[in-house]
């Protein structure tokens, strides 16, 4: 088992969407593709305000939120998406990342 057929392996009657945010549009293409191949139901956004407006209108069950976006910071996402829907599961890639980011 390498780990990627529990990333498949969706329960019956599961919420898959997913909300990739990402202002690199190739990567952004990329990550949608892999993540609908294994199930997800995905929605993608290549600015905060685009992916603000997306949280509010169908918050999603998961996201993938890049820290530093061209209109501002990705955490301002995920302050979207935790209005509408506490429990969301959201992953930050960075290379911008430091500890007091981490903790926030």
């Amino acid at each position: 088992m390498t780990g990627d057929e529990n990333i498949g392996a969706m329960v019956e009657g599961e919420d898959t969407s997913l909300l990739v945010v990402d202002d690199d549009k190739p990567f952004l293409t990329r990550l949608a593709r892999a993540m609908e191949a294994r199930g997800f139901v995905v929605e993608t956004a290549e600015s905060v305000e685009e992916a603000v407006a997306k949280a509010r209108a169908n918050p999603p069950a998961y996201a993938v939120v890049d820290m530093r976006l061209g209109d501002g910071n990705g955490l301002d996402v995920v302050a979207a998406i935790r209005e509408k829907r506490e429990d969301s599961r959201t992953i930050i890639p960075t290379g911008y990342g430091n500890i007091a980011t981490a903790v926030t």
